[in-house]
């Protein structure tokens, strides 16, 4: 009898809890509710993590309804975060794909209960990759001893470490990139005290030496060609100078770069003369889907660091020939650097081929030093180009990324607080028009106000990335660096 009380007693208390979160007296604004981060307004995939948020006005509670056309999420908080349980979050998602959800949002501030004005978020139809994979350093420009590289689920919160400092100390790593999106063709650069590339190809994880015959640094910001027979890499002699005066804290120089093929089945790399002239930067490549054209960024050589502010980098193409391995002689200029008095740099163009993404800064090869650099887009079909504006912000927008299905950008930007790098993911639509971004969900919305490293060099993937960390720290640790053989130049 007495067990029977005591379980009466926990039921009345539980009712009486619930009842008391219920909204009474509310009071009505037209006003957007504040949060962190903003959703209201934004496209996300059916297959993204919850979009956990918090309410800013030190709300005690928090009701939130999310509507759809199918069923209803409704979250209760006893403070000011929002978080969206995640199995009804996926189920949720699931049922109302193609369509908008609606979130109505109450909070108790000050003894008070007020409505805001519900705010909308659509639900795209085409899915996301699977899984980002980007690297997280300090923001002080200088320091490697606590980086790495990490992949997340973007369906969950689930991190995973792919290599970093805890592995291998003093060492900078950097440069990941896969083929087609698919870390089956995978390749990452060290430098410092492991130095090395690390190539992953056909289920087989070594270190090559990437520095072969003329070239004057190893090589680096590699593109795959779609065959994953070749990487173009760039080659680049790259300092920092930090400024005594003014707003800006710190600028890379690329003193000088070259850009290389190299052959991932004969170990070799050829030197390109019309890729490597002395008179000549030439950065960034990028083949494209077809693998008919390799993307490139290519500016006056200037007498640095002197005129580190006067180099302006074009925006350029060269026939590639992948029978022959070879590049053509003439060179196309997509943007001249003369005629928009800009600076182009990391190009990436739309798996499926329509659109090239690129970075526009005033000078210099580096955008996410510089805090005017922006997102433009050029449509391949017409040459047309413009401003990706939603993408863009007064602090820097630099690294970015397509998801295989060509629907998905992700950009690193420094517009939270014009210091640390974070990742904004935006949907883009058939035109090449980016909607509004939104920032990458994390399982606790305060997680910004606390972590101390930046995000950059995203790279979207559609699985996760295979070798073990330990694998690579073996490999780049006690496995001698496969010699890489000069190629003729053409």
């Amino acid at each position: 009898m007495r067990l029977s009380l005591i379980y009466f007693a926990i039921i009345l208390l539980s009712v009486a809890s619930c009842t008391g979160r219920e909204p009474r007296d509310v009071v009505a604004t037209d006003s957007y509710p504040e949060m962190f981060p903003d959703y209201e307004g934004v496209t996300i995939p059916a297959n993204i993590a919850p979009l956990n948020f918090r309410v800013a006005g030190g709300p005690e509670k928090v009701v939130t309804m999310i509507s759809g056309e199918k069923g209803s999420v409704k979250v209760v908080s006893s403070d000011d975060r929002v978080l969206i349980p995640a199995r009804q979050w996926q189920r949720f998602l699931a049922d109302n794909t193609g369509e908008s959800l609606q979130f109505e949002v109450t909070a108790l501030i000050d003894g008070r209960w007020i409505a805001y004005r519900p705010f909308r978020v659509s639900i795209a139809v085409e899915p996301i990759d699977g899984y980002l994979v980007y690297r997280n350093l300090m923001p002080g420009f200088q320091n490697w001893n606590r980086m790495g590289i990490y992949q997340r689920n973007l369906s969950s919160f689930n991190v995973g470490t792919v290599i970093d400092s805890r592995l291998l100390a003093g060492t900078c790593m950097n440069c990941h990139s896969f083929a087609g999106n698919n870390p089956d063709n995978m390749v990452l650069h060290l430098r410092e005290s492991y130095g090395g590339t690390i190539l992953h190809r056909n289920g087989v994880t070594e270190k090559i030496n990437a520095r072969a015959g003329k070239m004057f640094a190893a090589a680096a910001f590699p593109s795959w060609h779609p065959s994953g027979k070749y990487i173009a890499f760039s080659v680049n002699r790259v300092n920092q100078i930090f400024h005594a005066t003014g707003t800006r804290r710190a600028t890379a120089l690329d003193l000088k770069s070259d850009i290389v093929l190299y052959d991932t089945g004969s170990h070799e790399m050829k030197i390109p003369d019309q890729l490597s002239r002395s008179d000549r930067f030439e950065t960034f490549p990028c083949f494209s889907p077809d693998g008919k054209r390799l993307y490139f960024c290519s500016a006056d050589s200037v007498c640095m660091p002197a005129g580190f502010d006067t180099v302006r980098y074009s925006l350029c193409s060269v026939p590639f020939d992948t029978e022959k391995g070879e590049f053509g002689a003439e060179t196309d200029t997509l943007v001249s650097s003369a005629a928009t008095g800009k600076s182009c740099s990391i190009p990436r163009v739309s798996p499926d081929g329509n659109f090239l993404m690129f970075t526009v800064s005033d000078y210099g090869a580096f955008p996410s030093y510089n805090p005017e650099s922006d997102i433009w887009i050029m449509d391949l079909r017409n040459r047309n180009r413009f401003t990706a504006d939603s993408l863009n912000s007064p602090a820097a927008d630099s690294w970015h990324s397509w998801s295989s299905n060509s629907r998905w950008v992700v950009v690193s930007s420094r517009r939270m607080d014009g210091l640390y790098s974070n990742l904004y993911i935006a949907y883009v639509d058939n035109n090449g028009i980016a909607r509004k971004p939104f920032l990458l969900p994390q399982k606790d919305p305060g997680f910004h106000s606390s972590f101390l490293y930046s995000f950059n060099v995203p790279e979207f993937a559609v699985k996760p990335v295979q070798v073990k960390p330990y694998q690579i720290a073996r490999i780049a640790r006690r496995t001698p660096s496969v010699p890489v053989q000069a190629g003729s130049s053409h």
